[in-house]
Parts: structure tokens; sequence; C-alpha cells
């Protein structure tokens, strides 16, 4: 043997001395072997099922007890009980698990907001969480496309100003753009919007000063898209709220109902309101060149408890 292998043997036995053989394994793996990229998720109990049967199949005596042991939890499977969603992490025991898992600090950063991102419980919390998910430059680089979709869902008006620039009225600028939205906005939000929609593939240019509209598919995971979705309705029914009063009733149609209803019914009501919601889109689907966006909500919710339910 040569010098550099007896070396690297030695070494490899003075840890061995120092650490479990666990741990060494774990250390001396091939990188590509045992790292997964924890910025691919947005659910960190995925990734703690990925993370140990990747790291149980690079070492079959790696098990949920090693783990509690390496990590200071007394309880052998608290990892399986996280794992399976039967138990929650609090600061003191994700404090304990960066430990177990590893991470640098960037990925304890990011592993801290995807735990608290997966455990919350309102929108508002959820919103807090993969805010602060988005501000990871290793995210921002794996993820572009779904930071941008978040983007154009969270504003009211990207999908106004889609719309707007195939108007045969628009002159090509951005201050044009702000002052034709009611409420107005900025010049230079306008031209974000722009740049955010091309980007997005949701409209194209079609010559000087001229935009095309394009239909691409815009989706992402369950865990966001049900985030980005709900930001969008809330975002409409706040800007319905704010112009209402200033938009006289010669333009607006506004009605509500309150109903009575037996719940086997309201699937079937469900079905009546997105017959009409394809009616009006199938009315609409020739114009091509629009003169003015209008925003059209239909909503139907519950304000009553479920039957049976009383708190």
């Amino acid at each position: 043997m040569t010098t550099g292998v007896y070396t690297r043997i030695q070494f490899f036995l003075l840890l061995l001395a120092e650490r479990s053989l666990i741990e060494v394994v774990m250390e001396w793996m091939p990188k590509a072997q045992k790292e997964l990229n924890l910025y691919a998720y947005r659910d960190y109990r995925r990734f703690l099922r990925d993370w140990y049967t990747r790291t149980k199949k690079a070492r079959g005596s790696f098990s949920f007890r090693a783990f509690s042991k390496r990590a200071g939890f007394k309880s052998p499977n608290f990892f399986k009980l996280v794992m399976d969603g039967e138990r929650n992490l609090t600061e003191e025991s994700l404090a304990k698990f960066v430990t177990g898992l590893r991470l640098n600090k960037q990925e304890q950063e990011f592993f801290r907001n995807l735990v608290f991102f997966t455990q919350a419980k309102t929108h508002d919390e959820k919103n807090l969480f993969y805010r602060r998910l988005l501000q990871s430059s290793e995210f921002s680089q794996l993820k572009t496309l779904e930071r941008d979709q978040y983007e154009f869902y969270s504003t009211w008006y990207h999908p106004v100003i889609r719309e707007l620039v195939t108007s045969p009225e628009f002159d090509g600028t951005f201050e044009w753009l702000a002052r034709k939205l009611h409420p107005p906005i900025l010049p230079e939000q306008a031209k974000k919007s722009i740049e955010l929609l091309e980007k997005l593939g949701m409209i194209k240019k079609a010559g000087a000063a001229r935009w095309q509209q394009t239909n691409p598919l815009l989706t992402t995971g369950p865990e966001v898209q049900s985030l980005t979705l709900m930001n969008y309705h809330q975002n409409l029914l706040g800007l319905a709220r704010e112009v209402l009063p200033l938009i006289p009733s010669s333009q607006r149609d506004i009605s509500a109902l309150t109903l009575g209803i037996s719940d086997d019914k309201i699937p079937m009501l469900k079905k009546k309101i997105q017959a009409f919601r394809q009616e009006i889109l199938k009315y609409v689907s020739l114009e091509k060149q629009p003169d003015t966006v209008v925003l059209l909500n239909i909503q139907m919710l519950p304000v009553t408890q479920a039957k049976g339910k009383t708190s």
C-alpha cells in the first residue's frame, strides 16, 4: 500500500476511536449518496422520510434509536413519530433535530421555516413562513418559477395587466397601464408586472409596443398551490371592497343571496355555478381587443357550522 492509503486508514481509525461507526460512515459517504436537496422540499415530513430511507439504505444498521441518540432525544422513535405526523416539532425539539440531521447554518434556517410552514394552522401563518422560504438564495436559484407564480397570484393587478396589454388603446407605456388600473398603481409596478408576465410565458412580444397573450399551464406542488390560490382570492375580495364605493351603479352589478339548503344539494349548486362560469368564459372568449377589464367574483360560502358541529 502507498503512504497515502495508510494515512487515510489511520485517519479513519482515529475518527472511529472518537465517534460511533455510524457517524464516521455518514461523514465518509460520497456526497452525492448521502445528501438530499433540502431546498426542493415543501413538506419537511416528506424530506425526513426520504432522508431516513437514503440513510438506512447506505447503512443498514442505522435506526430511529440511533438518530435519537445522536440528536439527544430520550424517546427512541421520536423521529418516526414526527415523520409520520403524530408529533410536531417545537423550537426545542427542532434544535435537536438539525443536530441529528447534520445541517449547516443555511440549511438549518431553511429547515426551521419549512417546519413551521408545514405545521402552520392559519393562512397568514403559512404565508409568513413561505415568504421566509423565498428569501433563501438556494431556493430562489432552484425554484424561480415557483417564486414567480407565487408573486403572480399574490398581486391582484397582474392578471388585469395581462388583459390590458391587448387593448387597442394601449400605447405601449407603463404610465398608461398604471393610470388605466382602478385603483391606479405606479409605472414601476406596471413595468415589473410586464416583466413577470413575460417571464411566466403569459404574454409575448407581437411587434413594437404590442403584446400577445399566451396560455401556459401554471402549476405548483399542492402545498404551495393552495396557498397561492388563497392569496389570489383574498386579494380579489379585498380589491372589491376597496373599489365598490368608487364605481357608479351603472357600471357594476352587486347582488347576494342567503340560502337555506340541505347538504346533499351543495354539490349540484357548485356544478351550476361552474356551468355559469364556463358560459361567461365562452361568451367573452372571442374578444380580441377588449375596451375594458372587469372583475367577476363568484363566492359560495357556508355561514353556519356543519351538521352535528357547534363549536
